[in-house]
This record gives C-alpha cells, structure tokens and sequence, in this order.
C-alpha cells in the first residue's frame, strides 16, 4: 500500500488511483488463485471438502480474510481464509497432505516468475506514445507486473516458513515421523513463534522509522531480514534471467534490492 502512497506523492491522484487498480487486481491474482490451489490439490487426491464448502470459487469474498488482508496492505506479507482440508478423504494421505501444502506457494513461484517476464517486457516497450491515454495504460500494466511479482514472491517467501499454519510447516510434516520431537515442538509453539516474530518486526520497522539511532535494529528482525533478502536473491534471481533476455542494462538484484 506505501506504493500505491508513494505514486500519489510523487505523480499525483490520477496515476495513485491507476497504482490502488493495479495493486488490488495483484493482491487477488496472488491470494485467491493460491486458497483454489490447495483445494483443487486436495480434489486431486480424494478430498472434496473445500468444494463442497464453496472454496473452488474466483470470488473474493469467500477467500477473504480481514486480518491477513490488513497484514498484506501494512505489511506487504498476509493470507487469505485457510481451504478446509480433511486429510482421512485423501486416497494417499502424506501424498495428499504434501500435493495440498505446496500447491499454494507453487501457484505463487508461477505467478512471480510471469510478473518478472512481463515487467522486463514492459520496461523494454518502454510507452504506449506520448497520449495520456497511453501513459495511463502503459503505468497500469507495468505496475500490475511489478505488483504481482513482488507480492507473489513475499507470499511464497512467508508461506515456506516452517511454523504454525503456513504452508512450510505442513510440508515437513507430510512425510515426517508422527513421533518426530522437532516437528512436535513446532506443532505446539510454531504459532507463538510465528506471533514473536511478527511482533519483532513491527517494532523494529516503526521504530527504526523514527529513532534515528536505532537503524542497528533492523538487523535482530530475522523475519525482515528473511523477506528482504530472499526477495533479492529469487525474485532478483528471475529478473536477471529476463533482463538479460530482453537487453535491459539494469540488475535484476538491484531492481529487487529493499
């Protein structure tokens, strides 16, 4: 969302709506295709439960969850509404429980790596004329890709993260032992961890923001440190490949760099 502010500071309301267009139509093409993964996974593999819970669905709403919609808007990170899942349907249940966990970050590799090849084609094209028209058109597209490619990448980045809910941990346990001690320990206090490190890093980026003496902090926020990084290194990563293909004489590195 500090994008979408950033626009309306440095370009003004007209191209901000244009951005608030873009970065909406990304947040969709990002969470609900990822919720319909998981259950189109678990279909697959015996489970109908998310279908006959209305789950299969492009619209929003039944997808929408407010927190992790908020947590996305602030935060750059969030969720949608967990598919249901009763693993006793699936015909083979740790095939099943792995197929359904990893469907939703695998939508989002996919999602990232079209967001970098059309943002490096668009930077190629470089306008759409000298029109207002044109400039609209060619700002929406290139932010829309821009967009999707950065918001894909933080929502794969967070959901691999083997705690609590997230997809991450539900990978692991798949194919580990059931009497497993490190994934037993993550079972119980995975979501108080995932909570300490969320609270970590609001408090570091507020007030690193506006204590002046205390940007060392930034370095005790592993889950900052984390999406920053590993947003350079794979969204970074594909960028480089395509612009390279395209001819661009700009780093994909830097380009992702936070």
């Amino acid at each position: 969302m500090y994008f979408v502010i950033n626009i309306w500071n440095d370009m003004g309301p007209a191209f901000a709506a244009i951005a608030l267009i873009a970065f909406l139509l990304a947040v969709y093409f990002a969470i609900v295709p990822h919720e319909i993964a998981h259950g189109l996974a678990a279909k697959w593999n015996g489970d109908l439960t998310a279908q006959v819970n209305g789950r299969l669905t492009l619209n929003p709403v039944a997808h929408f969850d407010p927190i992790g919609f908020v947590m996305l808007l602030v935060m750059g990170f969030g969720y949608a509404k967990p598919v249901p899942v009763n693993p006793y349907n699936f015909k083979v249940p740790r095939r099943g429980l792995f197929m359904t966990a990893i469907a939703g970050v695998t939508y989002n590799f996919a999602a990232m790596v079209v967001g970098c090849l059309f943002y490096a084609l668009f930077l190629k094209i470089g306008s759409f004329g000298d029109s207002a028209v044109g400039e609209y058109f060619y700002a929406f597209f290139l932010w829309f890709f821009q967009l999707t490619a950065s918001i894909n990448v933080m929502l794969l980045l967070f959901n691999i993260i083997p705690l609590g809910p997230l997809d991450g941990f539900k990978i692991i346990e798949a194919y580990a032992r059931r009497d497993n001690k490190f994934i037993d320990f993550l079972r119980r206090y995975g979501n108080y961890i995932l909570v300490a490190l969320f609270v970590l890093h609001i408090a570091v980026y507020y007030i690193s923001a506006y204590v002046a003496a205390a940007e060392w902090l930034r370095y005790i926020d592993i889950l900052g440190l984390y999406l920053d990084y590993g947003t350079i290194g794979v969204a970074g990563s594909v960028q480089q490949l395509f612009n390279l293909m395209f001819g661009l004489n700009v780093s994909g590195w830097t380009m992702w760099g936070i």
